[in-house]
């Protein structure tokens, strides 16, 4: 079974409560992700997302998780982003001065993680100037025609940061739901878990009409989480 966001959550307070240390807090409502979950959600190899996160010939990764070995939900999102950047062929330095640019301009730094990303991205990824022209895209599509996509899935909070990501309709990754980890749209049950109790094959009526009594989904909720893991299984 993958591994699962939840419970790296629950490793977490256990050992370290958060009545008991006001420190802890810091990880509640963020979502906690592995670098093998990180490495599923956003559909990449482990390899690929360790490059990124690591140093690389004494260069800074692109990318340092947030909570100390473990990535956040902000980190998640960012990583797809640079995921599709990396598929685009834009090199990693052009990623790592444009984040560096684009940190400063929206006030943040995790800036692949903010509403505002296509509008300004735009400005450094398809600028024309010094060593980074057309920010490595030859010139196939402007950053903002990359970006807008991974954005329309994204509901923002009201200071523009990522607060939740429907990979699918009918799924949600919320931070503040299950630590982060895919669940039914609006409700706290995992897909995974779905998943595991009715497998992915072609769903029996019986077994998808129980898991509906004791769920308290639809049969269409249950296929959509089925088919997420389905999609991410691939």
């Amino acid at each position: 079974m993958p591994s699962c966001a939840g419970a790296t959550l629950i490793a977490v307070a256990t050992s370290s409560p958060p009545w008991a240390d006001p420190g802890a807090l810091t990880y509640l409502g963020r979502g906690i992700y592995d670098i093998n979950e990180v490495a599923r959600l956003i559909r990449s190899g482990r390899t690929r997302v360790e490059r990124w996160t690591r140093p690389r010939r004494h260069k800074p990764p692109l990318l340092s998780g947030e909570l100390d070995g473990l990535f956040s939900f902000w980190d998640l999102l960012s990583l797809r982003v640079i995921a599709e950047l990396v598929r685009r062929r834009v090199p990693r330095g052009h990623i790592a001065t444009g984040a560096e640019h684009l940190a400063e301009a929206l006030g943040t730094d995790r800036p692949f993680a903010h509403r505002d990303l296509a509008t300004v991205g735009a400005g450094f990824f398809a600028k024309t100037a010094d060593d980074w022209d057309d920010a490595g895209l030859r010139g196939q599509l402007a950053f903002q025609e990359v970006i807008d996509p991974l954005l329309e899935p994204i509901t923002f909070d009201d200071t523009n940061m990522a607060s939740i990501w429907r990979p699918q309709e009918g799924v949600w990754i919320n931070p503040a739901v299950q630590a982060g980890t895919p669940c039914v749209d609006g409700t706290r049950v995992p897909t995974h878990q779905l998943a595991s109790l009715l497998g992915l094959d072609e769903l029996d009526d019986e077994d998808l009409a129980d898991a509906c009594d004791d769920y308290r989904l639809t049969a269409d909720q249950i296929r959509a989480a089925i088919r997420y893991e389905l999609a991410l299984a691939a």
